[in-house]
């Protein structure tokens, strides 16, 4: 194990918190020093295949994805939800339900992303990779290819691996307390 994933481990697992009954990510990220080792531990994650861009999915992704793209000295791309504000032109996906059965509509600007480039996605959390799986095609849409998916915790089963590139991540759902 590397001083990174040590680290980057150790700092998940003493800042994560279940606050009534929902993960909570967001306390891990407020000490710099914790935020510091996971940003270089999905960097880390994100690097062998790559990117030449990293792009994260509303709202943790927005936090966690510019700065793994800043690390790994390569640009960064906003997946929005919901029909939120997005200048340009857009391509948009439904995702299938998440683990509360709530679906998504993202989006991505179409002048982000183009044949031939390869993509990490940056996430806080994979579990049924619904909304993965549907960047994943929005990606795909463009002509760009999506390499593999970063993340602090990843949970997800046999299906969300199936659909999805290489999933690698800093603790694996079973690790959290």
């Amino acid at each position: 194990m590397t001083a990174n994933l040590s680290s980057a481990t150790a700092a998940v697992l003493q800042h994560f918190r279940w606050v009534d009954g929902d993960a909570d990510t967001w306390n891990m990220l407020r000490d710099p020093s914790a935020l510091s080792a996971i940003v270089a531990e999905l960097a880390r994650l994100s690097a062998p295949e790559r990117p030449d861009l990293v792009v994260g999915i509303e709202a943790r992704g927005f936090v966690l994805a510019p700065m793994v793209a800043l690390t790994l000295g390569v640009g960064f791309s906003p997946i929005r939800k919901g029909g939120a504000l997005f200048p340009g032109d857009t391509a948009t996906m439904e995702s299938s339900p998440d683990y509360r059965g709530r679906t998504q509509v993202l989006s991505v600007r179409t002048d982000h992303l183009g044949p031939g480039m390869r993509v990490s996605l940056v996430d806080d959390w994979v579990e049924t990779g619904s909304q993965a799986i549907a960047a994943r095609q929005l990606i795909e849409s463009t002509g760009a290819e999506l390499v593999n998916l970063s993340v602090i915790v990843d949970e997800a089963g046999e299906e969300a691996h199936a659909g999805l590139p290489v999933i690698r991540s800093i603790v694996s759902g079973s690790a959290v307390p």
